[in-house]
């Protein structure tokens, strides 16, 4: 066994160990950084050979980059820059495989169409993860479905896969052909992302990052490069668990990316039972005894988490009892909502992750763009069901930008007499809300 090949072993082990201190809840980021230092520099450092000083140079180029997406980003952004990097290794892939193509470095047969098939592979996860960081990164808030679009993809994958196929056996060759398999590649990948919604999107970021682990390691198959191949395949297997892992916490099952869900039948929109404004939810919130708030993904997508903290403080200063359920699944990544919150000042005596399900609902609910974490036809666990607070007498006003939310469900919330709409943007109303409480 050689020095490459027990180096890798040992990153394999390392990520092993990380993986596992991550499903018992323990510390496990050291254990995934050594990890994947000693992958990608084992093969560099001991199997660069003269080009070792130019992978070096790369190398710290590609960790300079990630460093300033890292640290340029806050903990909101953490999930759109996750798939902004799976979609750069992608595309980088993707890239140098074309090269190799172009360069005629391959023989017709099976090493071309695994270069093909990394192609294929790697395109499609940049072009999906391009759209899955616009979703993340609310550039693209719209989701796209329409009942022809998973035949549509089906049919445009399989002309992907069917002029791979030609190019593999060489019966076709050149920048044009290449371009149009990129292109198709690319088209296929659209039409898998545009119809998730931002719900499904993290989830689909993380198989990108297996699909691009999985090209790299194809093309290291392709031009006999066993650090490539170990490379991908540790990156592919490891993203893979993660993948598992973030289904099994979303509750949200894998074949559910299959082209993205079915277009929702169309539905009408319950009027609103009672619309609130500003002055009205104030009015209301200065007379309740105790106070629930409820932030979902539009209060992370607004930047609302200070402004909900000190919601609750002026509720608190009043003699409210406040309290404030941070949901694990209310973020875009599973604990990303709570962490936000305690970065925002929240004290550790308003959290709530899970409600108990015996316990009552209280005087007063405010939601904070959680239109699909409270929707009672999803029935998450963990949460009120504020459909009881009607016969106990308690209010629920819903903070709302918009009736359909980020899944285009409709929530049948809206049509409960106990239930009040106050449809603004999340930091917008805050500051709003603040602004007339501290007034008095």
């Amino acid at each position: 066994m050689d020095d490459i090949t027990l180096g890798l072993a040992l990153a394999g082990l390392l990520l092993l160990i990380g993986m596992q201190r991550m499903q018992v809840g323990q510390t496990a980021f050291p254990w995934f950084a050594a990890g994947l230092a000693v992958a990608v520099l084992a093969p560099l450092t001991l199997g660069g050979g003269e080009n070792q000083l130019m992978l070096l140079a790369a190398l710290g180029l590609g960790v300079a980059l990630a460093l300033i997406l890292g640290l340029a980003a806050s903990m909101a952004d953490l999930a759109a820059r996750l798939a902004l990097l799976h979609g750069l290794t992608g595309a980088a892939t993707a890239l140098v495989a074309s090269l190799a193509l172009i360069e005629r470095l391959l023989e017709p047969g099976l090493p071309l169409g695994l270069a093909c098939l990394a192609i294929l592979l790697g395109a499609f996860s940049a072009a999906g993860a391009a759209v899955t960081h616009a979703r993340l990164a609310n550039l693209l808030p719209q989701v796209w479905r329409h009942i022809s679009q998973a035949g549509a993809g089906i049919l445009l994958l399989a002309a992907t896969l069917g002029l791979g196929v030609i190019l593999a056996l060489g019966l076709r060759e050149g920048p044009a052909w290449l371009l149009l398999f990129l292109s198709l590649a690319a088209a296929s990948g659209l039409t898998f992302t545009l119809p998730l919604a931002e719900r499904e999107a993290p989830l689909a970021a993380s198989l990108f990052g297996s699909l691009s682990g999985l090209a790299l390691a194809l093309l290291g198959t392709a031009l006999d490069l066993p650090p490539l191949v170990a490379t991908g395949i540790l990156s592919a297997g490891l993203t893979l668990l993660l993948s598992l892992h973030l289904s099994h916490s979303v509750q949200l099952p894998l074949r559910r990316l299959l082209w993205g869900a079915p277009p929702a039948e169309s539905e009408e929109v319950p009027h609103p039972a009672h619309p609130l404004g500003a002055e009205g939810v104030a009015e209301r919130l200065r007379a309740a005894r105790e106070v629930l708030l409820i932030p979902g993904f539009g209060c992370i997508a607004a930047g609302a988490c200070s402004e909900l903290i000190e919601l609750g403080r002026h509720l608190e200063a009043r003699g409210s009892r406040v309290r404030l359920l941070a949901h694990p699944l209310a973020g875009r990544l599973p604990g990303q909502l709570p962490l936000l919150l305690r970065e925002a000042g929240a004290p550790a005596e308003w959290l709530i992750e899970c409600w108990p399900q015996d316990a009552d609902t209280p005087e007063m609910t405010l939601t904070v763009g959680a239109h699909d974490l409270i929707n009672p036809e999803l029935a998450r666990p963990g949460l009120p069901d504020l459909r009881r607070a009607s016969s106990q007498g308690h209010e629920v006003i819903l903070l709302m930008k918009s009736l359909a939310g980020f899944s285009g469900s409709i929530n049948p919330l809206l049509a409960q007499p106990h239930v009040h709409l106050w449809q603004e943007d999340a930091r917008a109303g805050l500051e709003r809300l603040n602004e007339l409480l501290r007034q008095g």
